[in-house]
């Protein structure tokens, strides 16, 4: 009896251990487990429902319990949508089953590829409306596949170790007022508050970016977003522009130019969705873009700008953060379209203040800065440097150098408020003009003092500037409310090719932008002498003398007159309520070429004189000349000047660029002469009994735009009182 136990118990032993190694190893296929699964999934919720076919079971032997593996199943989500599954696999502890607990230990589920709307819904089930409608209006097209593994307590609730991996195929992303994105793919794992996402692939904007990573953690309900951002050769378009930068860049030619660029970002999102703590660096690379910029004031200084800058292999280095942001680059440019020169740039802002580093090379450019009469030589080397910073308003140049070969200009501190100089501590100058002439002077501030200083200095075109200026803007009005004092001593000044002056010495005081004294003398020789004086009075009005012992150099620079030799000049003004009236007197000197006189002289027949002054010129003892002058318009009160040849008198006025009218009277020297010693005992002490033949002389008028003057002449056959009342003065005083 007890051998046939054993034999039954053996056979039993070895049918349980057999039905256990099969159940172990082949598993046994069911549908009495679709009710379990159904019911717990119902516990989680209860608009969720499955629909399932057999149910494959296998046993764990190692933790007792029961592996159950469902293939082709069907999510669906309250009876409105559904999600296809590839398998759902989950463990039963079979302690659990019959100590009536929750008996899914674990859950695995691999879907298939549904759409992403489908996945929303299901999302729908366990958050917020508004999270959900977010969603729904983000996401408009789009599949994805996802493998979700759910570890579960003994009381049903998901644990924190859960993990779902997956794959987003050509999702769409509604951006609100801008283009979609598209064509959207990437992998992606997600565990309890971390979240990562890799191979990223998109388009916007017609344009092709991928990223390489995309790291997103959350604490606190704030999320942690860390990432990187590329993109391969591709065409910019307006879109993209309108993105970056919020409006259309007019002024910038993208039509040519590709970019690639390289990104990595930083930053916090809080529940309110408000991005803070943004940092990125970036690296972009543009092939080509044209600047067109239309500026008179480049033109004045490089005659070849046609308003286009052109930009190539442009490398450009972005570094943002909260705190500040900063960019620097280089890049090739053109503005002669054959001849390529390099640019670097650094920009650095933190708050309201912006630094900025600029290398510029010029060697393919000619440059011409006409007020100082400079000139470079397209080929020469030469380059600038300049480096400062921007605070509100106010633009700082800490240093602008220019170089090129033994010339330089340097000027440091300059401080600028709405293009106005508030300051500026050194300016150096020491270059080789377009006259050969060695500039070499600086200005260097001491306190509220300044100091003119140099061996050399060319002042041609400065004097040609004032003479053909209608202006009375004088250069200090360049700065903002300037008071200062300014010491000048230089050893040299050049006035124009063949006169200089030595020993320039004096002093200027500016008070709110303006000359308010000037003293400076200086010499040609020991005998010649040059000096200006400006003066101003308590009752604001201003006083100004000017005397020289060589008239050429100044009266040369007005263009009607040619050929003017000798003389001495001897100018006052005197300007009160913005009216200035002034007397010029310049003696001894003769001239050979003056279109208008010489017309004058043509029309009266006096072809002797005519001849005379297109040869040797025509000689004037005396010319003085009384004028006001308001806003653009000068009164002439009178001209008066005589000569052993000729005498003139006339008046009028000039009214800027607009209007010339002038009237008057000329007379040879042998009518003055006849005339004057006609008068009794007067004409014999001043003339005596020379009487010569002489003409009659003749009345003018000059008037019209000044390219386009009318000149007409009448003989006169009796002088007016006026003009022989003048004479007599001269010849008093001679």
């Amino acid at each position: 009896m007890i051998k046939i136990f054993y034999k039954i118990l053996i056979i039993v032993l070895t049918l349980f251990l057999l039905f256990v190694g099969y159940f172990a190893y082949f598993g046994f296929t069911t549908s009495k487990f679709n009710t379990i699964i159904k019911n717990q999934i119902k516990k989680q919720n209860n608009e969720l429902d499955i629909d399932l076919k057999k149910v494959k079971l296998h046993l764990n032997l190692k933790n007792f319990s029961i592996r159950i593996k469902i293939t082709n199943p069907q999510i669906l989500i309250n009876n409105s949508d559904n999600i296809d599954l590839n398998e759902i696999s989950s463990s039963i502890a079979i302690s659990s089953y019959f100590q009536n607990k929750f008996v899914l230990k674990n859950l695995l589920i691999k879907t298939k590829e549904n759409n992403i709307s489908s996945y929303i819904n299901l999302y729908r089930l366990s958050n917020s409306t508004l999270r959900y409608v977010l969603l729904n209006q983000l996401v408009k097209n789009g599949t994805a596949k996802i493998n979700i593994d759910l570890n579960f307590d003994d009381f049903g609730k998901i644990k924190k170790n859960y993990n779902l991996k997956g794959k987003i195929i050509n999702a769409e992303l509604q951006i609100p007022d801008n283009d979609n994105i598209k064509a959207l793919n990437f992998n992606f794992l997600i565990k309890e508050n971390d979240y990562k996402l890799d191979k990223i692939l998109f388009k916007y904007n017609k344009i092709k970016f991928n990223s390489e990573f995309l790291n997103i953690k959350r604490e606190n309900n704030e999320f942690s977003i860390k990432g990187n951002l590329n993109n391969k050769k591709n065409k910019i378009n307006n879109d993209l522009i309108l993105l970056v930068f919020k409006s259309n860049l007019q002024n910038i030619d993208f039509s040519n130019s590709n970019f690639t660029s390289n990104s990595e970002f930083t930053f916090d999102l809080n529940k309110k969705f408000k991005i803070k703590n943004l940092k990125i660096v970036s690296k972009l690379n543009l092939d080509d873009l044209i600047l067109k910029y239309e500026s008179y004031k480049i033109k004045n200084f490089i005659k070849s700008y046609n308003n286009l800058i052109n930009f190539k292999k442009s490398e450009i280095n972005f570094n943002y953060s909260d705190e500040k942001f900063l960019i620097d680059g280089s890049s090739e440019y053109y503005i002669d379209k054959n001849f390529k020169d390099l640019i670097q740039f650094k920009i650095e802002k933190s708050k309201n203040k912006t630094k900025f580093e600029t290398f510029l090379n010029l060697k393919n450019l000619e440059i011409v800065v006409s007020d100082i009469a400079y000139k470079k030589i397209k080929d020469d080397e030469a380059t600038l440097q300049i480096n400062g910073f921007k605070n509100n308003k106010k633009i700082f140049f800490n240093q602008i150098n220019y170089k090129e070969s033994d010339n330089k200009i340097e000027i440091n501190d300059l401080e600028i408020n709405n293009n106005k100089i508030l300051n500026i501590d050194k300016i150096n100058l020491d270059f080789l003009n377009v006259y050969n002439f060695k500039n070499q002077i600086n200005i260097i501030k001491n306190i509220n003092s300044y100091s003119l200083n140099g061996k050399s200095f060319d002042s041609t075109q400065l004097i040609n500037n004032i003479s053909n200026s209608e202006s009375d803007k004088n250069f200090f009005e360049i700065f903002e409310n300037l008071n200062s004092i300014i010491k000048i001593n230089i050893d040299e000044v050049k006035l124009d090719q063949n006169n200089i002056v030595n020993s320039l010495n004096g002093k200027l005081e500016i008070r709110n932008s303006k000359i308010f004294d000037l003293n400076l003398n200086s010499n040609f020789s020991s005998n010649e002498k040059l000096f200006v004086s400006v003066k101003t009075k308590k009752d604001n009005s201003v006083v100004t003398t000017f005397y020289s012992d060589r008239a050429s150099p100044f009266v040369k620079k007005y263009k009607f007159i040619k050929g003017f030799e000798e003389g001495n000049l001897d100018f006052s003004s005197l300007k009160i309520n913005n009216v200035t009236k002034s007397k010029l007197i310049i003696d001894n000197f003769k001239i050979q070429e003056v279109p208008v006189l010489a017309k004058i002289l043509t029309l009266a027949s006096l072809q002797g004189i005519a001849d005379l002054l297109t040869g040797e010129g025509v000689r004037f003892t005396d010319f003085e000349m009384v004028y006001s002058k308001k806003g653009s318009l000068i009164t002439i009160d009178e001209i008066y000047a005589i000569g052993p040849a000729i005498s003139i008198m006339m008046e009028g006025y000039v009214e800027g660029k607009k209007l010339i009218s002038l009237r008057g009277t000329l007379v040879p020297a042998t009518t003055i002469n006849r005339t004057i010693s006609s008068l009794p005992l007067i004409g014999d002490i001043l003339i005596g009994k020379k009487i010569g033949e002489g003409v009659f002389g003749v009345s003018f008028k000059i008037k019209g735009p000044p390219k386009d003057l009318k000149t007409t002449v009448n003989p006169i056959k009796t002088l007016t009182p006026r003009f022989i009342t003048r004479t007599l003065e001269k010849l008093k005083k001679n």
